[in-house]
């Protein structure tokens, strides 16, 4: 049973905390009110349209491959000028499965990524530079994050909840989505320290390779446990200046949801590479088998493969317990909340 308010006074913190009373549905009333955001579906819909365009150009002037993948230019043509289509329509689950599609058509930009910044240079599955793919895959990638912002509603008004931990079940699906970068990061640093046989082709990772794995590793430990700390929510004391602000919400779900779908994908569909490649149905540089990836083709799955997973649930976990409360204030003693204030108008001025 809710707790009542005997005067006004005790009102006052609830006011400051809420910004601010709504007129428009009677004296001491807090709203909660949803709106989408409008640029996200713009932006998406002339994105994916003029992808798409363009795209589909390519195919009838004779590039057939897409994003890696032989003969898919013309559906992924007809692909991106359906989710321009699907934006207008403002049908949420529509656009998000759409969203979907195309950041699995990006699963591989993730390795492209790492790729690029441990050689310099971005190339296929036969060694072949792959530049034009990997562009294609950071198009799809930024289309997909377009047509799920278009989805995402924003709740203005209420009361910020105070900073508290999550459940204990998100806690250790975060800790277990920290631990999961244990393979990974051991293998590489086993490599670089001169442990033979765990890259392949006898590759060993540089000293500065090595403390760029640490601080990559590390930033993403920290990002993830600030979706089930306090300090996620609160700026913390070590912060100092911002000690005791709060965190707005998009500083840590930006980032999140720009990196956790392709994690999910690129470790899962490294898996399944993996055990093709294990299988011999695939080839690695026309080789097949665990010489072919070595130790580090196996924990490179369930290393991007955990971490984005556990991102995935903290983050909703994270989204639910930030979310403003709607708040109605009890009525002013002497006034009749039920009937609107002689001249609305005066009263909002003041």
């Amino acid at each position: 049973m809710a707790k009542r308010v005997s005067n006004n006074g005790d009102l006052s913190w609830l006011r400051r905390r809420s910004g601010w009373l709504s007129g428009g549905t009677g004296l001491g009333t807090e709203t909660a009110t949803r709106r989408s955001t409008v640029w996200a579906a713009r932006a998406a819909t002339a994105f994916t349209f003029v992808f798409g365009i363009g795209t589909g150009i390519g195919a009838f002037a004779g590039h057939d491959e897409f994003a890696g993948f032989p003969h898919a230019a013309r559906p992924a043509a007809v692909v991106l000028l359906l989710a321009s289509a699907v934006v207008l329509t403002r049908r949420r689950r529509a656009i998000l499965a759409v969203a979907v599609v195309l950041l699995a058509g990006s699963c591989w930009l993730l390795l492209n990524l790492v790729e690029l910044t441990l050689t310099g240079t971005v190339t296929d599955r036969h060694g072949d530079p792959a530049w034009t793919a990997f562009l294609e895959r950071l198009g799809l990638t930024a289309a997909g994050a377009l047509l799920a912002a278009a989805t995402v509603r924003r709740r203005t008004g209420g009361v910020r909840p105070p900073a508290h931990a999550a459940p204990a079940r998100i806690r250790w699906i975060a800790y277990a989505g920290c631990l999961a970068w244990l393979p990974y990061g051991s293998v590489h640093l086993l490599s670089a320290l001169g442990v033979p046989g765990l890259e392949p082709d006898g590759f060993r990772p540089s000293p500065t390779m090595a403390v760029a794995l640490c601080a990559g590793l590390g930033l993403a430990v920290f990002l993830l446990l600030g979706l089930v700390r306090p300090w996620g929510m609160v700026f913390p004391r070590w912060t100092v200046l911002l000690a005791g602000r709060r965190v707005p919400r998009f500083l840590p779900i930006v980032p999140v949801w720009l990196i956790a779908p392709t994690f999910v994908l690129y470790g899962l569909g490294a898996g399944v590479y993996v055990i093709f490649l294990v299988g011999g149905v695939l080839q690695w540089h026309g080789r097949t088998g665990l010489d072919a990836l070595g130790y580090i083709g196996v924990a490179q799955p369930i290393s991007f493969a955990g971490y984005g997973l556990a991102l995935t649930a903290c983050a909703v976990s994270y989204q639910l317990r930030t979310r403003p409360i709607p708040v109605t204030l009890p009525p002013t003693p002497g006034v009749d909340s039920s009937q609107p204030p002689a001249d609305s108008r005066s009263v909002n001025r003041r």
